[in-house]
């Protein structure tokens, strides 16, 4: 009891001070009215096999969803596909995240263009970041079908955030036939090699462009180079 009371009496006291130099109204709304503090998880990206890529991705809880910056220096110029893999870290990491069930095979989109009337084809299929030739990319999106703790349908503490070689095609959940459809991007681009077109001929670099965009895009978007845990920052 005589704890309180001493607490008591030194409030009073830090408040009478307060008033003296910024007046009450002022300091009794600072102390009584704590500042509302934003939910924050950072995932620290490092490179895989050597790769050298690194960076940071950046999730905040806000209304409806959560907001997301992910940034990556270090890299390849192009597109690089991101999914969220379940994992106790990345060198013990499991399949995507993909705690809703789509059907293996269904058409969509991934999280970064979803929104409530076109949900994602996988919660942990987030798209593609696109880097610069200087070798840094970023990518800042809001998703309503994230969350920083609260509904495992929607939590995303605890996941491995990957980074591939390539971008993903994100044309199926979670990549089925895979093996089919870069069969079929092969044979279709040895029939491009080896019967040039009126287009080869006027533009003798088309072959190039042509074998850079293919290696651009592809399902699943190739080998790991980056991996980091989402965690809450304390």
């Amino acid at each position: 009891m005589r704890i309180r009371c001493y607490m008591y009496a030194v409030s009073v006291i830090l408040i009478t001070l307060a008033c003296l130099t910024s007046g009450c109204d002022k300091v009794i709304e600072e102390l009584v009215t704590p500042e509302s503090v934003d939910r924050v998880a950072v995932a620290t990206i490092s490179d895989i096999n050597a790769s050298g890529i690194s960076g940071i991705a950046t999730f905040t809880a806000v209304a409806g969803g959560t907001h997301v910056v992910i940034e990556v220096q270090n890299t390849t110029h192009g597109l690089h596909a991101m999914h969220l893999h379940t994992g106790s870290s990345c060198a013990d990491y499991g399949p995507h995240w993909h705690p809703m069930g789509v059907p293996a095979g269904t058409p969509g989109i991934p999280v970064v263009q979803a929104t409530p009337d076109m949900p994602p084809i996988g919660r942990g299929e987030v798209g593609n970041i696109l880097v610069g030739e200087d070798g840094t990319g970023i990518l800042e999106f809001t998703t309503p079908f994230w969350s920083l703790g609260g509904d495992p349908n929607t939590d995303i503490l605890g996941k491995l955030i990957m980074i591939h070689e390539t971008g993903d095609t994100f044309a199926t959940n979670p990549h089925a036939h895979h093996m089919n459809m870069q069969m079929d991007i092969h044979m279709e681009s040895e029939q491009q090699e080896s019967q040039p077109s009126e287009t080869t001929e006027t533009h003798p670099s088309s072959d190039d462009d042509t074998s850079m965009e293919m290696s651009a895009v592809q399902p699943g978007g190739g080998s790991k180079i980056g991996c980091g845990m989402i965690v809450l920052m304390e």
